[in-house]
């Protein structure tokens, strides 16, 4: 899939996370697992590639990635996401839009689930109302 010049600067914020944002507040999460809204720089690895990328949100069976042109990527592509705070995962790729690389995640190791525990109080942190 080509991405257009639309597509989200790294570092910046992006539509993606926007949207991904609106659809948490708005209860509209169609997902088994909620998706925990974070900013990670990571790196895509495939075809003996590595592309950088931030992850844009993630669960227990899932993340969103922003959009990298320069991976051929199709749904059903494996493949390996890297981030100093999860370490290194294999996921699927299951679609590719706008938002950027929706993929499931195959690896449910200790280091990922502890990760997103850990991740999970930050955001629970990061979110709380002014008191």
């Amino acid at each position: 899939m080509n991405v257009t010049s639309t597509t989200p600067q790294i570092g910046s914020t992006s539509a993606a996370s926007t949207a991904v944002a609106a659809e948490a507040r708005f209860g509209s999460e169609r997902r088994r697992d909620l998706r925990l809204p974070v900013t990670l720089s990571a790196r895509l690895r495939h075809g003996g590639r590595s592309y950088r990328t931030e992850i844009l949100n993630l669960s227990r069976g899932g993340l969103l990635l922003a959009p990298v042109a320069a991976a051929l990527l199709v749904p059903g592509t494996t493949i390996r996401v890297e981030a100093a705070s999860i370490g290194e995962v294999e996921a699927r790729v299951v679609s590719l839009s706008a938002l950027g690389i929706h993929a499931r995640v195959e690896d449910t190791s200790e280091r990922f689930q502890n990760a997103l525990v850990r991740l999970a109080r930050l955001t629970r942190i990061w979110t709380a109302p002014d008191l």
